[in-house]
């Protein structure tokens, strides 16, 4: 790639990552339960999972499935009742009472479930075909592309969902009342289907 397309291809991987979407609501549900540490291995599980996901789509499969209508539509409709399910899950976790230690995250996402979440993400597979529709030469390797784009995705993947991680962690001293929250995951829930909808119906 020359400086200007990097260039580009870095601010586009940024947006993506810093606009609300599934990822982000997710991070600052994590970081509202236990605090920036905690959500960190939730964190690198998006930003290394999608960097996967780009570098395989990229490198062999992207072509392909991009032009399969009936792939999509499984995606993005299986990816839906996936994240409606992780909706709830966040929706009915258990909060801890005003002298008891925040709630084990297992429940919420782990490092492991983070990157596989990418994989049924509708915006994670919208940007990724926007990155590989857009930004793949075809007259230049294709390994050497694909490299990139999984580089610069991991780079600014971190600083573009790491403020969501900090935002729900700087409320986290406000949620020590069980009712707060309460109602934060049932926002944060909320917000998912409506990031969720907004994706797949308007992108």
């Amino acid at each position: 790639m020359s400086f200007e397309q990097l260039f580009g291809f870095a601010a586009f991987a940024y947006v993506a990552s810093a606009t609300p979407g599934p990822n982000n609501i997710l991070l600052t549900a994590v970081g509202g339960a236990g605090g920036i540490r905690a959500g960190l291995p939730v964190l690198l599980g998006i930003v290394l999972g999608f960097a996967t996901m780009v570098f395989l789509l990229a490198f062999g499969l992207g072509r392909t499935i991009f032009t399969m209508d009936a792939v999509l539509d499984t995606i993005r409709y299986g990816g839906l009742a996936i994240l409606a399910w992780l909706a709830w899950k966040i929706a009915t976790a258990p909060v801890a009472q005003a002298d008891e230690p925040a709630p084990d995250l297992g429940r919420r996402g782990s490092f492991l479930g983070a990157a596989l979440f990418q994989w049924v993400n509708p915006k994670a597979w919208i940007v990724a075909a926007g990155a590989i529709t857009s930004f793949l030469q075809p007259d230049l390797p294709v390994l050497a592309q694909a490299t990139t784009l999984a580089t610069v995705f991991i780079l600014a993947g971190a600083f573009g969902c790491l403020p969501w991680l900090a935002f729900g962690a700087l409320v986290k001293r406000f949620l020590r009342d069980p009712l707060h929250a309460r109602l934060f995951n049932v926002a944060m829930a909320l917000l998912l289907v409506v990031s969720m909808l907004l994706v797949i119906f308007g992108g």
